[in-house]
């Protein structure tokens, strides 16, 4: 019910507003992603830092039982605050897990988490791409509500996601997590508001695993920036093709 209110509102500029200064005098983990998002650093789409314990159970579960080698390495990107990284380790216990993200607050806060509880297998970096990391070296390569922008959800009728997120630097990005994946390795993408499939790096890939869109999502564009239908489903988990 306070969804679908939300829903209502949201296409009026009062009611934005409203709630800005509301959590914006509130929050301070809402003011320092939007200190974040005014400085713009390259490569910034999600700049929110929204998570929550095992968000993604089903999609957990179908790396847990594909994710099999004795020493697999695993990449969270856009980690957040550590909780998709925490939630992970109980999934591959045995894995190797590094965390990236943008914003260098949410590194400090993981590396704190890891300081409480160390895990010689975790690691966490600042990072806003995969440029420094080695080709083909990843088993599975997660970036998990990262390629989306908040704005984009307070109108459903956008037409262009243009003027704050482009295809052009979603699929830069992409490409240099495929990269990372090794032959054989999984990259996941969920919440994206671009298709994985639009992109050229997807010929090299397999969908293996399709899930429901979830209720109140964000809307999705093509390759030109433009609003595409909204759908029933989202292509979430690709194989990387063996040579």
């Amino acid at each position: 019910m306070i969804d679908r209110v939300k829903a209502t509102l949201r296409p009026f500029g009062w009611y934005r507003a409203a709630r800005f200064g509301w959590h914006y005098l509130r929050d301070p983990i809402f003011r320092r992603d939007h200190r974040l998002a005014r400085r713009q650093p390259e490569n910034l789409f999600q700049f929110r830092t929204v998570t929550a314990p095992n968000r993604y159970p089903r999609l957990f579960a179908y790396l847990r039982e594909h994710v099999t080698a004795p020493h697999a390495r695993v990449l969270s990107f856009g980690c957040a605050t550590g909780e998709e990284v925490f939630s992970l380790r109980r999934y591959l216990p045995a894995a190797t897990i590094k965390g990236l993200d943008i914003n260098p607050a949410n590194i400090a806060t993981c590396a704190s988490r890891l300081a409480v509880a160390p895990d010689a297998g975790l690691a966490f970096a600042v990072g806003s791409s995969a440029a420094t990391e080695t080709p083909e070296s990843y088993d599975a390569v997660l970036a998990l509500a990262v390629f989306q922008h908040p704005d984009l959800k307070l109108d459903r009728r956008v037409a262009t996601c243009a003027p704050r997120i482009r295809f052009v630097d979603f699929e830069r990005v992409v490409a240099g997590l495929a990269a990372g994946v090794k032959p054989g390795g999984y990259l996941a993408l969920r919440h994206t508001a671009f298709r994985f499939a639009d992109t050229a790096c997807s010929r090299d890939f397999t969908l293996r695993l399709e899930l429901p869109t979830e209720v109140a999502f964000f809307p999705r564009f093509d390759r030109d920036d433009r609003r595409i239908a909204d759908a029933a489903t989202e292509q979430v988990v690709f194989q990387k093709n063996l040579r």
